[in-house]
């Protein structure tokens, strides 16, 4: 039996200012991991090429550009035309205008329209909801990254919550395990560090939402307690600039790394002490499971997904978002007690087993299962 073709739409792999975006790295991971003996896998980015479509390329995920901007109406007819060189029986959109009009597409296409909903947005443009409730019929099934996200999907973008299904993010396991430790105290050794330093650490594009702003007016104190510590910034952004300028306005630039755009993330997560994030909104960041698969003790803000998926105090530790000093307090708590860094470790790898990335590419079939079911007692 020839494979199902799924046709991947997504607006945009990259956030300007930023190397690659969560969502180009989740393509990297699910595309070598579908079942190819029943799904013909396939990906179309709406923008011109950019950065993380390189990426994309090198990791094995062929990418078609449309080169269109997020409102030019051919992006319909450019779609239709590929679905039908395709045969495409699956759209799978990520993004505004990918979902707008790849339900559009389907529709035309006779295909099943899968809408995958990455984050709460709490910017979510008032248009989208306009066209959410009118293209609301059209959506099939809704992909939800967390519980959050789950609420938002039905709430503001008006799908049916019987059409939702929860599909956690996750991580390649394997990838992310952790490294010995004389392959972690090199890499420490390779900052500056001492093997007796406790490192702070953070991996994520330097963007408002991720909030490191509150991460760096939460450490004056816990420096002063620990003086010794040092903090590991790890991504590059448009936020870049200014976080320099606060780490120095504040005293810390000799206590901060930022060593900017790095691919040897598994070996950063093993080299730090304590994992911290501090966004103030999310999905489920894929960092959060890399963390867990790395065996980090994890500080976060509890934000969406993050407080669904770690249990303050056994997985993790949790603070308010927007607060510097409760982030404060956890990362001082973490760095204070070797004891609770550990269990904190141990639970953390313990619970990342239910969040392997092969697991979400099953599900993510069982849907469109579910989706072409349909379509045929319909047909």
């Amino acid at each position: 039996m020839r494979p199902v073709p799924v046709l991947h739409v997504c607006d945009k792999f990259g956030v300007a200012g930023s190397s690659i975006h969560g969502v180009s790295r989740l393509f990297a991971w699910w595309f070598p991991r579908f079942d190819r003996t029943r799904f013909d896998v396939s990906l179309v980015g709406l923008k011109a090429p950019e950065p993380a479509s390189d990426k994309l390329r090198e990791a094995g995920v062929d990418v078609t550009h449309l080169s269109r901007s997020k409102f030019d109406p051919r992006i319909l007819t450019d779609l239709v035309r590929l679905g039908r060189a395709r045969g495409a029986r699956v759209l799978h959109v990520h993004g505004y205008a990918a979902a707008d009009f790849g339900r559009l597409a389907a529709r035309a296409l006779g295909a099943g329209l899968v809408l995958h909903e990455h984050f709460a947005d709490p910017r979510m443009p008032a248009y989208q909801g306009v066209a959410d409730r009118l293209l609301s019929g059209l959506t099939d099934r809704a992909v939800a990254v967390s519980g959050s996200t789950r609420d938002f999907l039905v709430r503001e973008r008006f799908v049916p919550a019987d059409r939702v299904r929860l599909v956690w993010n996750g991580a390649p396991l394997g990838e992310f395990a952790p490294r010995p430790v004389e392959e972690s105290r090199a890499l420490r050794r390779s900052f500056g560090f001492e093997d007796q330093t406790l490192v702070i650490g953070t991996i994520s594009r330097l963007s408002l939402q991720k909030a490191h702003h509150h991460l760096l007016d939460a450490l004056p104190p816990v420096f002063a307690r620990f003086p010794a510590a040092r903090l590991l910034i790890v991504g590059d952004g448009d936020q870049m600039p200014a976080l320099r300028e606060q780490a120095s306005r504040l005293g810390l630039a000799g206590s901060i790394v930022f060593a900017g755009h790095r691919t040897d993330v598994p070996a950063l997560l093993s080299a730090l002490d304590v994992f911290c994030i501090s966004s103030t909104y999310e999905g489920t960041p894929l960092a959060l499971f890399e963390a867990m698969a790395a065996g980090r003790a994890i500080v976060s803000t509890a934000v969406d997904g993050c407080a669904e998926v770690l249990r303050d105090g056994v997985t993790g530790l949790l603070a308010p978002p927007a607060n510097p000093t409760a982030l404060g307090d956890a990362l001082a708590r973490a760095l204070g007690d070797a004891g609770l860094r550990r269990a904190l470790s141990t639970a953390a790898l313990d619970a990342s087993r239910q969040f392997d990335i092969a697991q979400c590419v099953r599900q993510l079939e069982s849907i469109y299962d579910e989706v072409l079911a349909e379509k045929g007692r319909a047909a």
